[in-house]
């Protein structure tokens, strides 16, 4: 019997050690997707760029936009976040350079997109989707 006083002393003392442990841990309720369904924090759907409009689609580790005036797709990618917390994506290189969608911030939801000639157009993100 006393071989096993000292195992058994020693389980019940780390168990005890991690009941008390646990106690200290406070758990957070779930966040449920019906909390967050106004808020998206991805780069994804119809976006209102100047006087026409765009698609966005994830793509692996890109972004696929289709054009509504326009034919093919274009690639971007994720770029920078800056110090003012503006995110960028860029495009494929360009001849003309690469264009660029600078979001206000990481929702998404309005910005500016820059054509590699310099031109700039309002970006907002359609609520219609």
């Amino acid at each position: 019997m006393q071989k096993y006083f000292l195992p058994i002393t020693i389980y019940l003392f780390t168990a005890s050690c991690g009941i008390s442990y646990a106690q200290d841990i406070h758990a957070t309720p779930p966040v449920l997707s019906s909390q967050t369904s106004s808020v998206t924090s991805e780069f994804e759907g119809l976006y209102k760029v100047g006087n026409t409009s765009c698609t966005v689609s994830p793509i692996k580790m890109a972004f696929e936009v289709k054009w509504t005036k326009g034919n093919g797709v274009m690639i971007f990618f994720f770029d920078k976040k800056t110090s003012d917390g503006k995110v960028i994506f860029v495009s494929e290189q360009l001849v003309k350079g690469r264009d660029k969608f600078v979001f206000e911030d990481d929702r998404y939801n309005v910005g500016v997109f820059i054509r590699a000639d310099g031109k700039v157009f309002a970006v907002e993100k359609s609520r219609n989707q």
